[in-house]
């Protein structure tokens, strides 16, 4: 593996690319809620909440394919324009990202917990915005280490489910030391 596939693994798990808990089943692999609200059916409230519920669930197949190192299950969710900005403003493409979580094993990196707080779900007619901050911590090659990241992930409304199509991270300083 070389040292830009870690380099590049490292940041995938630093840009927050993360989200829900993890109450994935095994029936997740696509996002629900994913058809057009039928209006003339359900009240805005009520597709509002599926489509939610829908995001939500994207999310958990998100989170679980990061703490599997699953590949596979998240080439289910991200789409082919799929775009990925990190904290050091690095962009990567869907293949390079996806390449990222094929090496994470042989990189020696291993989630261990994802904390997320902030959550917030908005959707725009055919587009769904989830943003939030979450916290991970992961070992690498047996090093511990904690990222703090604020994130926005973009997902469009397809007959197979909500797919991402934009991911962005911005690394949380940690709070200088008080002094006195």
């Amino acid at each position: 593996m070389t040292k830009k596939t870690i380099e590049s693994s490292v940041k995938f798990l630093s840009a927050g690319a993360l989200a829900t808990s993890l109450l994935c089943a095994t029936g997740c692999q696509k996002a629900a809620a994913t058809e057009p609200p039928d209006t003339e059916a359900a009240s805005p409230a009520a597709n509002l909440d599926r489509d939610i519920a829908g995001l939500r669930q994207a999310e958990q197949v998100w989170v679980k394919s990061l703490t599997t190192a699953d590949a596979k299950l998240l080439s289910t969710l991200i789409d082919e324009p799929f775009t990925f900005i990190g904290p050091d403003a690095q962009v990567e493409k869907r293949q390079a990202y996806l390449a990222g979580y094929e090496g994470m094993t042989q990189a020696g990196i291993e989630v261990e917990s994802i904390d997320l707080a902030d959550l917030e779900f908005r959707v725009l007619s055919e587009v769904g915005i989830v943003t939030g901050r979450v916290t991970a911590r992961v070992k690498m090659q047996g090093t511990p280490i904690v990222e703090n990241v604020r994130f926005t992930r973009v997902y469009r409304r397809t007959a197979d489910g909500w797919r991402m199509v934009t991911g962005q991270g911005t690394r949380i300083p940690e709070a200088p030391a008080p002094q006195g």
